[in-house]
């Protein structure tokens, strides 16, 4: 049986819920990129759709408090350059991860549409019927 929407945002906002909170613990910050907070890294992180981050109400809201009390410490940018060689290895490294993560969020939303192509696809070749999107 499938699920109402309002069930499947009851679940995102309590899968960000439980992310946000897990990073407060860690005293970590929110994932950023080039200065903003990169929604597909945490959306990959929390486990909730990307689309629900901007969308869903409640989960945007919940992202832009955390963006304003993490979000220091990710987009805080430096006023000197790295004053050590390993300052400037761990900025790279830092950069990657967020590329990485960002990657990595997207190549799964192009599985999810690939997956819903082919059950189409299958639907098409067993009822001979085409499908109109």
């Amino acid at each position: 049986m499938r699920k109402s929407g309002r069930q499947v945002g009851a679940e995102y906002t309590e899968a960000l819920l439980t992310y946000l909170e897990a990073l407060r613990q860690e005293g970590k910050g929110l994932p950023a990129r080039a200065g903003k907070v990169s929604v597909a890294a945490v959306a990959l992180a929390s486990g909730v759709d990307q689309q629900s981050l901007y969308k869903n109400p409640r989960c945007r809201e919940l992202l832009e408090q955390a963006a304003q009390e993490l979000g220091l410490q990710a987009i805080e940018a430096r006023a000197v350059g790295p004053t050590t060689q390993d300052d400037a290895k761990t900025q790279r490294i830092q950069v990657l991860e967020a590329q990485v993560a960002t990657l990595k969020a997207e190549v799964e939303g192009l599985r999810r549409q690939l997956s819903r192509y082919a059950h189409i696809e299958q639907h098409m070749v067993e009822t001979g019927r085409r499908v109109i999107l």
